[in-house]
């Protein structure tokens, strides 16, 4: 299974460490709105301006998305539903429901699936 990260904090590093246990999984990109450049990674994924994800549309299996809850995941997990699987760590209970119609809207629509709320930090 092919993986790509969306972020790489404290979340995203731990999803690398993951995905490196387990054999049936490669970590092939990771997106960032830093400078691919500046970001030193743990992996030989490639490192990717967020600018040229809808490039890896045919090339990844599950985006991880690895944003905060309060203003990047209600916004980046509906919208990379169009484009991937993925999966993401929303965390503001309240709202869940909301994100979840939102993200299983886009996914339903685009013949995606998408998991939310998962491995809360």
């Amino acid at each position: 299974m092919k993986i790509g990260i969306l972020g790489y904090g404290n979340l995203g590093r731990g999803v690398e460490f993951a995905v490196r246990q387990n054999p049936d999984m490669e970590l092939v990109a990771i997106f960032t709105r830093r400078k691919p450049e500046e970001l030193k990674i743990n992996s030989d994924a490639q490192v990717v301006s967020l600018s040229e994800i809808e490039n890896w549309k045919d090339k990844i299996d599950v985006l991880i998305i690895c944003s905060g809850s309060a203003n990047d995941l209600p916004v980046q997990t509906p919208k990379y539903a169009e484009m991937f699987n993925v999966v993401d760590s929303f965390d503001n209970h309240a709202k869940i429901p909301t994100h979840f119609e939102n993200v299983d809207k886009s996914a339903k629509a685009n013949g995606k699936v998408a998991m939310i709320s998962v491995g809360w930090d």
